[in-house]
């Protein structure tokens, strides 16, 4: 199977309390398959072409997928495949680094790439008309790389600044240390990045021997996805790739990494959490005992299962998950259990160990193997809804394991609850290694959060190195705007009860995307009562007065969708499950119960983590900042506390929720496979008879203060400094706002390394090492902020430029080159995210919140094109506040840890 990019997502996300519900149909005579129609050709040179034509967005995503990765490697020249996947980067004689990145920017395009194990994929993702532009570029780079050693001294502190900055993230140093013990002395015991006293000491023809010998047609794989046609894909890839020539190549790795037993690791980091991996050795993608193995991982996430019952329930977890970190040939599985505090991981430990030793003895309960077959299934299909997930999957599947997507399908359908017991006793009997990561309550040294093994960049906003050179083909390109527009064309319907809908059709996959919103304002939460919402939210997952918790579990489970409910809400699933799904979600939403036993367990749960997570760097930030940009009467300074939180009962949450979740407050989007008389109906069905309680209640948040001067400080061990500036701006209706949101993108704004602040003061002055700038509004009210990070010795230059620059704005117009950049990148920026049914979703939502037009995305481009810089200037002047700004600084201390800078 596809190694998962989302390794820790159920973890990270919402400090491991939000957690989507996965299920499976215990018996359906039909197998769904993810496999998509693909269109393949094979060039006379090897080069495999691919193509999955998906119409729903005018975006188009090119795939390289080269079968070289880490453990390709020989010893003393670790690391060097993530080296070369970042000189891929540094251009050719005929497209310059700057180049690249110019293409990049003036298209809004975005660009990344990532290393594993076993492959290097590299990928555009820009607006569909701009497709030979990224061929054009992968073929110019797949023979003319220019790999320097003037060219790699530059790039290699930015990979060395990479392995550095990984090494801060808590899970991957836990990640790190548990391979290392898994696999000593093998290259599969190192992660793809590597070992970092080898990049240090590479040369550049180490790296350029690599590229030699595997970047070549015969060793690739073109996947192209999006709103294109297959037939002038394969006439582009012959005319850019048909006269690159094959290229003999070395013997690949073939054997299967040995791996040690009974291993124990500790890696003591700076996290609120104590974190518990215990990992097994098992067999690669390639290998018999997959996918039984992933879907083992499925049957241990699951929340009916024994794991989360040992562990979750009896209080000893916030969460248990399982995941499988495989290559072609073997690999491991990580259990992840984050301890709760108060408890020890020696205990959180024992009661896992047992647990499978129990399901081991006795074999796996057959209803839970059958859901975890079929939600392993599912999840693939729900993978490939996007341009992306469709382009992952067929790329890893097709380029690099060497088979069909059907073929896996297959293979999970045969499954049995013996095949799935006789390879869980094989595997999964004995640890590889348990790993510890030890807490400490200090604020961590940095912001990373790096939770996967891979090397995954990100190249879509780099700053550019020398001259700008590209050939007049990609020059026209560039210079003429896209054609492209957005497809989205929803219709909004209401019901009688105040219930806003919003259907977008989605026809070319058999699935169903739902997301709903429950609109809220602060004040809702009594004085004294301040965490009672995100509580709701938590436990609305264990049960409706129409599904107990196990009822509720196994009717998700006998669909293979993912629902999750509370103030937000959502699900996916195949299209021809709406009516049930909407069925789980109606209930849950309407008649949420809140069952004791659950209430209790995660409202001690969340009421013990508070602390901890107040001690996390970019949670103290944000409420500092928060804490300055607010009124000290506002309700949105009513932050949980442990003791708000624990002395909440049943009672205040169904009072809440009866108030407060009602109809006339709930807007939700439909995106898939579903006539608007399919949604029209089965929404009705079970939404219509929803009722108010009471008069509807104000939803508008007080208005900011005036932009004023504020300073505080967050001390950390971190060896930079971590800025942000910001005051109040516009509310989201205003009409200034498109105006104001160029304005920010020419100051800093993101993916952007043409805007001001960066080419000032990182390209000109090399003051700092990022900067960003965002206006964040809603109805009511918004903020501009601008985030930076910067040497101790450089803090006070960059911040003090910072104003000089926005001061500057206020007093001339932009230029029209600046102007026009920043409306292509956010044209653009808004036509990717149409890439998914989720990012459409979020779309949709957003003209119901903001009551804009339904043609709005549609029209986007013609609305910045009648924006002139003199309107700019304008908004520069009115809106702007460089002397009158928020400071909040993070880091070692300082003049900023004293006072203001400005």
């Amino acid at each position: 199977m596809p190694p998962r990019t989302d390794l820790f997502k159920s973890l990270i996300a919402g400090f491991f309390f939000a957690t989507a519900l996965f299920g499976a149909r215990v018996a359906d005579a039909q197998l769904v398959t993810a496999q998509p129609q693909v269109a393949t050709r094979t060039l006379s040179n090897g080069l495999h072409v691919l193509v999955v034509e998906d119409h729903a967005a005018a975006v188009v995503q090119t795939a390289m997928w080269y079968r070289f990765g880490s453990l390709y490697e020989v010893p003393g020249r670790t690391g060097l495949a993530h080296a070369l996947e970042h000189m891929m980067f540094r251009g050719s004689a005929h497209i310059s680094s700057g180049g690249l990145d110019a293409i990049v920017a003036r298209l809004g395009a975005q660009m990344n790439a990532e290393t594993t194990y076993d492959y290097t994929h590299f990928y555009f993702v820009m607006p569909a008309d701009k497709l030979d532009v990224a061929l054009t570029i992968e073929a110019d780079r797949m023979q003319r790389a220019l790999i320097e050693e003037s060219q790699w001294r530059i790039e290699r502190g930015a990979v060395l600044s990479e392995i550095d900055g990984d090494s801060s993230s808590p899970f991957f140093s836990l990640l790190s240390s548990v391979r290392a013990a898994a696999y000593p002395n093998s290259s599969a015991g190192l992660t793809p990045l590597g070992r970092r006293s080898d990049v240090a000491r590479a040369q550049a023809s180490d790296i350029a021997r690599y590229y030699r010998e595997w970047y070549a047609p015969n060793n690739a794989t073109l996947v192209v996805t999006g709103d294109v046609s297959a037939q002038r894909v394969f006439d582009l890839a012959q005319r850019r790739f048909g006269k690159i020539g094959s290229k003999s190549l070395p013997a690949r790795p073939s054997q299967h990494p040995v791996a040690a037993s009974g291993k124990a690791v500790e890696s003591p980091f700076p996290f609120p959490y104590d974190v518990v991996d215990i990992a097994y050795a098992i067999p690669g993608d390639s290998e018999p005992g997959e996918p039984a193995v992933s879907t083992l991982a499925t049957l241990i996430n699951n929340e009916r299962g024994p794991y989360y019952r040992a562990l979750v329930e009896s209080s000893a977890a916030l969460a248990v998950t399982a995941n499988a970190d495989t290559q072609l040939r073997g690999g491991l599985m990580h259990v992840f259990i984050v301890v709760n505090p108060g408890r020890t991981a020696q205990e959180a430990q024992i009661l896992f160990l047992n647990a499978m030793k129990t399901a081991l003895s006795n074999g796996f309960d057959p209803e839970l193997v059958a859901a975890a077959k079929r939600a392993t299934i599912s999840e693939r299909v729900l993978d490939t809804d996007s341009i992306g997930g469709l382009a992952d999957l067929v790329g890893y599947t097709y380029g690099i394991v060497g088979e069909r997507v059907s073929d896996e399908d297959e293979r999970l359908a045969a499954l049995t609850t013996d095949s799935i017991n006789t390879v869980a006793r094989r595997y999964l009997s004995t640890p590889t290694v348990i790993g510890h990561l030890s807490p400490n309550a200090q604020p961590p040294a940095g912001r990373s959060q790096k939770i996967t093994a891979g090397a995954s960049d990100n190249f879509s906003s780099r700053v550019p190195n020398g001259p700008i050179t590209m050939p007049r083909l990609i020059s026209q390109e560039v210079r003429a705007p896209t054609n492209a527009r957005s497809k989205l064309a929803p219709t909004r319907f209401r019901l009688a009860n105040g219930m806003t809908v919003l259907w977008q059709p989605r026809p070319d996959r058999p699935t169903v995307t739902i997301r709903g919103i429950i609109a809220s304002a602060a004040a809702f939460e009594p004085e004294g009562q301040a965490g009672i919402a995100r509580l709701a939210s938590d436990v609305a997952n264990f049960g409706s007065e129409g599904y107990d918790f196990t009822a509720q579990r196994r009717a998700i489970d006998a669909l293979g969708a993912q629902i999750n409910l509370g103030q937000t809400f959502s699900a996916r699933g195949l299209a021809k499950d709406l009516d049930e799904m909407l069925r789980i979600v109606a209930d849950g939403e309407q008649h949420p119960v809140f069952p004791d036993r659950y209430f209790i367990q995660e409202r001690d749960q969340l009421a013990s983590s508070i602390t901890q997570e107040q001690n996390i760097s970019g949670e103290a930030i944000d409420r500092a900042y928060l804490q300055l940009l607010l009124a000290p009467t506002d309700p949105s300074l009513r932050f949980p506390t442990q003791q708000s939180v624990a002395q909440l009962s049943r009672s205040d949450m169904l009072s809440y929720t009866r108030r407060y979740w009602r109809p006339d407050l709930t807007t939700m989007s439909i995106v898939g496979n579903v006539s608007l008389a399919q949604a029209r109906n089965a929404v009705n069905a079970v939404f219509g008879q929803w009722t108010n309680y009471g008069s509807t209640p104000a939803t508008h948040e007080p208005a900011l203060p005036a932009p004023h001067s504020a300073h505080a400080y967050i001390g950390t061990d971190a060896n930079n400094v971590f800025i942000k500036l910001g005051h109040a701006v516009m509310p989201r209706t205003n009409p200034d706002y498109d105006a104001f949101t160029l304005l920010s993108q020419i100051i800093a704004g993101p993916g952007s390394f043409e805007s001001r602040l960066m080419n000032e003061l990182r390209q000109k002055r090399g003051l700092i090492y990022n900067v960003s700038s965002k206006v964040s509004a809603d109805r009511d009210r918004g903020d501009f902020s601008i985030e930076l990070s910067a040497s101790p010795q450089n803090v006070v230059p960059a911040v003090r430029f910072v104003r000089s620059e926005l001061l500057r704005l206020q007093r001339e117009s932009v230029s029209s080159s600046e102007l026009q950049q920043a409306k292509t990148r956010l044209v653009s920026d808004a036509l990717l995210e149409e890439e998914s049914p989720g990012n459409q979703l979020q779309e949709l939502l957003n003209l119901a919140r903001f009551d804009l037009p339904l043609n709005y995305y549609a029209t986007l481009n013609d609305r910045y094109q009648r924006i002139t810089a003199a309107d700019l200037e304008r908004v520069a002047r009115k809106y702007l506040h460089p002397n009158a700004m928020i400071e909040i600084y993070a880091g070692p201390q300082g003049p900023w840890s004293q006072r203001a800078i400005l």
